[in-house]
């Protein structure tokens, strides 16, 4: 049964401009496993659209781990720049507070990663996400990604 959050993450993906603004640069395959406290589900491209639906991911390109608290905050912004949501998100994988604590599990290569476009989300971000990442030591976007791995 869907909970809260994944009724947030639907609405919010499926009607905020900034998400879908984000999520035009991914390409047909890209899936993103989503582990929710109220169980998994995954958010893919129906028909070019993002949408979230329950359930496991098949192949996910990468878990995101979103208690409640981390859907509320992200869900709850109001603002429709893709940079602020960016900047928003890696707070919270950075979080300490495990009620707020995004955990990122990439399950694709690199090579698969790209391919499906990801690259393009973090360049929608713009100067603002650049800017933000490399104040916080992340050099480029491979950094980004091997820092995630846990390299």
């Amino acid at each position: 049964m869907p909970g809260e959050s994944f009724e947030a993450l639907k609405r919010f993906f499926e009607t905020q401009p900034a998400a879908r603004k984000a999520t035009q640069p991914l390409h047909a395959g890209a899936e993103v496993g989503l582990a929710l406290d109220s169980g998994p589900a995954h958010f893919t491209l129906r028909g070019g659209a993002p949408t979230v639906e329950e359930g496991p991911a098949a192949a996910p390109d990468f878990t995101l781990t979103l208690p409640d608290g981390a859907v509320r905050r992200i869900t709850s912004m109001t603002t429709d720049d893709v940079g602020e949501f960016g900047i928003a998100f890696f707070k919270l994988v950075l979080e300490k507070d495990p009620a707020l604590k995004a955990r990122v599990h990439i399950d694709a290569p690199t090579t698969q990663l790209i391919q499906h476009g990801y690259l393009g989300v973090l360049a929608v971000g713009g100067m603002k996400v650049a800017f933000w990442l490399l104040k916080n030591g992340v050099k480029n976007p491979k950094a980004a990604i091997d820092r995630l791995r846990g390299k």
